[in-house]
């Protein structure tokens, strides 16, 4: 059982420092808030899937808010805590579902993005209408932004719609995807159908999380915009997750 525990907590301290560095080397700043993408993501689920919940919680939690407060970014280190912490229990939790049928939770994936889209549509449409475009664009970039900058930021407003519902089809397309083959070849493994379904629960925490924070610290339109680079983040460390997985089931057993 010490044995056992240490092994536990060497990899535990292992995951935390891959989260950082993943975290923190590799950033993608992302316009109309300071915040930035990254590849940590994919370590934060390589760590609830080795780890488990709680010791994965605290190795994305800690590990990305260190990141966060050593590259500058202190103001998202508090919210960063908790979100990453949320996303791992979040995966925890899927992975830890007892009945064999995935049905209910993926629907229940698939619903709550298409509600959470549906109504940051609505409220975006609703202050277009109300405010107009290049206002709103004007209040997000500033009043001495350039012209060019001025019309991305428009352009980003206009195709967010598109974004969204890409959103929800490329997560419906990933577990329909990964229902499929992972049937094929059956679920041996710790990359299997729970995994995948868990790391989609954390995803969309984790882009409702930074929406709702970003809200508070810039405005909704703002964290509206950021959402697209969001979702990039949510699928570049799901499929580096699953390149990465091989390489760590042997440290899965060595925990256990």
């Amino acid at each position: 059982m010490m044995v056992s525990n240490t092994r536990k907590f060497v990899l535990t301290g292992l995951m935390t420092a891959m989260v950082f560095v993943l975290t923190f080397t590799i950033k993608i700043p992302i316009p109309f808030t300071s915040g930035y993408i990254h590849l940590g993501d994919s370590m934060i689920y390589l760590s609830v899937m080795i780890l488990g919940p709680y010791f994965g919680a605290f190795a994305a939690g800690v590990g990305s808010m260190f990141a966060d407060l050593i590259g500058g970014y202190a103001e998202y280190a508090l919210p960063t805590l908790i979100i990453k912490s949320l996303m791992a229990l979040m995966m925890g939790a899927v992975l830890s579902h007892k009945k064999k049928s995935v049905t209910g939770p993926v629907l229940s994936l698939i619903a709550v993005w298409i509600a959470f889209s549906s109504a940051t549509l609505v409220y975006l449409r609703s202050q277009i209408n109300k405010t107009g475009l290049e206002n709103i664009a004007s209040a997000i970039v500033g009043d001495a932004a350039d012209h060019e900058a001025l019309q991305h930021t428009m352009d980003v407003m206009n195709r967010l719609p598109v974004y969204l519902i890409a959103g929800v089809a490329v997560v419906i397309l990933i577990l329909a995807a990964a229902a499929f083959f992972l049937s094929r070849r059956g679920e041996s493994g710790i990359f299997n159908s729970k995994a995948i379904i868990g790391m989609t629960a954390a995803g969309i925490c984790m882009v409702m999380g930074y929406f709702l924070v970003e809200s508070f610290m810039y405005t909704p339109i703002a964290a509206a915009c950021s959402v697209p680079m969001n979702l990039i983040q949510f699928f570049g460390g799901l499929l580096a997750a699953g390149l990465f997985a091989p390489a760590v089931s042997k440290a899965k057993e060595a925990a256990s």
